[in-house]
């Protein structure tokens, strides 16, 4: 990812892009497919904040976030 003159890793650029909204009020961890949520928790770090938003998310959605993500995982 191609960010111009800041101190952020891609990790905290992923956790920020998944947690904001966007002009229709959507955070795209919302939008985004269980499939490619899955892929992106699996690369993220233990207890870090991207797994954070997901397992929220999925909490929100009404499952268990090991479940669904299980499911969904390739």
């Amino acid at each position: 990812m191609k960010t111009t003159r800041t101190n952020q890793t891609n990790a905290t650029m992923t956790a920020k892009y998944l947690t904001t909204k966007n002009r229709a009020g959507r955070r795209p961890v919302e939008a985004l497919g269980w499939k490619r949520l899955a892929a992106i928790y699996a690369a993220a770090r233990p207890g870090s904040a991207i797994r954070q938003a997901i397992n929220a998310e999925a909490r929100r959605c009404g499952y268990t976030p090991s479940t669904i993500l299980a499911l969904h995982a390739e």
